[in-house]
């Protein structure tokens, strides 16, 4: 099982519409994903620790059967992807792919 990590940073100047990613988006890239995903968690950042801003406005884990797979949709699918973006947010995401162990 792979780990698809996307995390936006808070940043003084961003924003980002979670009601749209969390409405909108995220349900279409379900639908594109299809069976590949095995589970999801979506989080809203909220504060530090020590009562700092979040570091992240919004951090995704998406579990998916084959990182290959996953790969592929988001490469079929990037012009759609990426027009997405700029309705909910002008930070630049970090995405990253883990092995669960």
């Amino acid at each position: 099982m792979y780990c698809v990590t996307v995390l936006y940073p808070n940043a003084a100047d961003g924003h980002f519409d979670f009601d749209y990613y969390r409405n909108v988006h995220i349900p279409h890239m379900l639908e594109l994903l299809g069976d590949n995903v095995q589970g999801m968690e979506l989080r809203r950042g909220l504060q530090a620790v020590d009562g700092a801003p979040a570091v992240f406005h919004c951090l995704l884990n998406t579990h998916v059967r084959s990182a290959e797979d996953f790969q592929r949709v988001m490469a079929d699918h990037a012009d759609w992807v990426l027009a997405d973006i700029p309705k909910y947010t002008n930070l630049q995401p970090i995405i990253q792919i883990d092995q669960v162990l």
